[in-house]
């Protein structure tokens, strides 16, 4: 016999599990979010006004904060724009349609080397596109920049996108002139690209051997892992009677003996996230500069003092 409200085809009422009033998204007393802009909507504290004095674009347009890095990136943004949708849309092979996701960007050929190509030459359009791209996200981090100096707080978004900046400084800038040939720089476009990093894994014979491939998606993983189990605390804590941070310290210390507390796990999950993307940074970078072969790359190890000869 079922228990009442257990039965087949029959819900389960768990309402009593969440307290009235746990679903509001307003702080009771708080302020709104105009009230709160508005006390920081004022003008100065940014990295142009500490190095000239002023900026001519310390304003607002609604809800978006401009600025100097704003306006330096909107420009590269819409010129960049114009160049891959120009490249890849307009002039791609097929219907329109079908060359948002077929269309591609490609590189100067091998024997250009580092120099830069004359428009209407093979890789100008990929230069250009790459130029205005890095300009565009590189004023990105720099507005952010302002906006954190502006409220007051930490710099831990923008050096989170600076990271991530540095993958793309990695693949398309760096690895390239180590290389000698902007040809190294990767395919512009969306499935090409994809194609292109699919085959970048087999050119180096087995990508599975790559040490750093391994670690940055280790890393990945555990970073999406501390930040799901925090999560999930959060979650359940929120529908209980004692939501507190030393209730859910005390359920991490009653399962593995250690807390590190409600900031320490933020700081923890971002940490592992930029360090898997740096050390993905590497495996790349690596790939074709010092290790042209990463199956053979750990023949070392049967050379090792320790076993040689046996």
């Amino acid at each position: 016999m079922s228990a009442p409200g257990k039965g087949r085809g029959m819900a389960i009422d768990l309402s009593f599990t969440v307290l009235e009033g746990a679903r509001e998204t307003r702080v009771p007393g708080g302020r709104t979010m105009e009230e709160i802009e508005a006390d920081f909507r004022k003008p100065g504290n940014t990295t142009f006004t500490s190095v000239f004095g002023t900026d001519p674009f310390d304003f607002w347009v609604g809800p978006f904060y401009v600025g100097v890095w704003g306006f330096i990136g909107s420009i590269a943004t819409v010129i960049g724009a114009l160049f891959y949708f120009n490249e890849t849309i307009f002039k791609g092979p097929y219907s329109l349609p079908q060359n948002f996701f077929a269309g591609r960007i490609d590189p100067p050929p091998a024997e250009v080397g580092l120099a830069l190509q004359k428009a209407g030459e093979v890789g100008f359009a990929w230069q250009m596109t790459v130029l205005f791209a890095t300009i565009a996200f590189f004023s990105w981090m720099m507005r952010e920049i302002d906006i954190c100096k502006k409220l007051d707080m930490g710099f831990h978004v923008p050096i989170s996108f600076g990271v991530v900046f540095s993958s793309w400084l990695t693949l398309q800038v760096i690895r390239p002139i180590l290389l000698g040939q902007w040809h190294e720089g990767f395919v512009i476009g969306v499935m090409p690209h994809l194609d292109w990093v699919s085959n970048f894994g087999y050119r180096y014979n087995n990508f599975l051997y790559n040490p750093f491939h391994a670690l940055g998606i280790s890393l990945i993983f555990f970073a999406t892992f501390l930040l799901a189990c925090h999560g999930s605390a959060i979650l359940s804590a929120a529908q209980t009677r004692d939501p507190s941070p030393e209730r859910i310290n005390q359920f991490w210390t009653d399962i593995q003996y250690y807390s590190i507390g409600e900031a320490g796990i933020h700081r923890a999950g971002a940490l592992a996230a930029a360090i898997g993307i740096l050390v993905s940074n590497l495996c790349i970078l690596f790939s074709g500069w010092p290790v042209q072969d990463w199956v053979a790359f750990w023949g070392f190890w049967n050379d090792l003092p320790f076993w040689r000869g046996f």
